[in-house]
């Protein structure tokens, strides 16, 4: 009888020991993101194709490593975009995020992107142009009408037929 509530005890520790020796993420990240701006060549845009940038990139980041595309876009095709895509994150060293973003059907090697934490917004910055984050309680309300304008200047950009 010793034995068994011994190894049980033993049991019970070992599996506290697992559950609360899990990755500590940094709660300043967890939550909803938004842009807000847009900077390419030394110019900042809050707006692309006359739609707020929170409308176009905008994620929430979760406590167990997760983060969720959102899209303000009222599209199937769109809102599944998460269907085949797992998104992951950790802090790689202070204040520095990396997003890792893996294909479920195997036909795309996984990417990844460094994000930057300064002054309460994360940044992302590639080739000269940036992309700044802010943390959102909701995420911004966006015009129906701008988004369809937007998607319709983005179908139609380029085709030749």
């Amino acid at each position: 009888m010793k034995r068994i509530i011994s190894l049980t005890l033993v049991a019970m520790l070992m599996l506290i020991c697992l559950v609360s020796c899990g990755e500590k993420r940094d709660p300043k990240y967890i939550g909803k993101w938004e842009a807000t701006g847009l900077t390419v060549n030394g110019e900042t845009m809050e707006k692309f194709l006359g739609v707020p940038l929170g409308a176009l990139f905008r994620f929430e980041i979760e406590d167990n490593g997760k983060v969720i595309w959102k899209s303000a876009v009222n599209n199937d095709v769109i809102n599944n975009a998460n269907e085949n895509t797992e998104i992951r994150w950790k802090e790689t060293e202070t204040d520095v995020l990396q997003f890792t973003v893996k294909d479920l059907t195997g036909k795309n090697d996984p990417e990844t992107m460094i994000m930057k934490y300064k002054d309460g917004k994360l940044v992302v910055e590639e080739n000269g142009s940036s992309i700044e984050l802010v943390k959102v309680d909701e995420f911004t309300e966006i015009d129906p009408d701008d988004l369809n304008a937007a998607a319709s200047a983005i179908q139609n950009f380029g085709i030749t037929q």
